[in-house]
C-alpha cells in the first residue's frame, strides 16, 4: 500500500518550468502549438526576439492575470491617494482630449 501511496504522490506533483526560452518572431510562428503545450504549460516565459532583441513575450495565463490584478491595485490605490488629499480630477473625456493635443498635465489648453 506504501508504494502505491509514493507512485499517486509523485504523479500528482506539478511539471518542474523548463528554463525560460528565447526564440526569434519568425520561428515561434511554426513552433506556438509545441511552446504552448510545453514552455507555458509548464511555467515557462518564451520570449520573443527581432533582431536579437525582445519584443515580446508568451506567458502562462495565470502570469497575465496576475499583472492585471497587481496594475489594477496599483492604480486604484493611486486614484484613492488623489481622491484623499482633495487634489484636482479630470474626467477620462477630458484626459484622453489633453493627450491628444499633447499638453496632459501641464493646464495649457489648446486654441485648437
Amino acid at each position: 500500500m506504501r508504494n502505491m501511496y509514493i507512485l499517486r504522490m509523485t504523479a500528482a506533483q506539478p511539471h518542474e518550468p523548463h528554463g525560460d526560452v528565447e526564440i526569434t518572431v519568425t520561428d515561434a510562428r511554426s513552433k506556438l502549438p509545441e511552446l504552448i503545450d510545453t514552455q507555458i504549460r509548464d511555467g515557462g516565459v518564451v520570449y520573443l526576439t527581432r533582431y536579437g532583441r525582445r519584443v515580446g513575450a508568451v506567458v502562462p495565463a495565470e502570469v497575465a492575470e496576475r499583472f492585471e490584478r497587481w496594475e489594477d491595485i496599483y492604480w486604484s490605490r493611486r486614484a484613492a491617494e488623489v481622491l484623499d488629499r482633495n487634489e484636482p480630477t479630470v474626467s477620462w473625456e477630458e484626459a484622453i482630449t489633453e493627450l491628444e493635443i499633447g499638453d496632459a498635465g501641464t493646464g495649457a489648453r489648446s486654441s485648437r
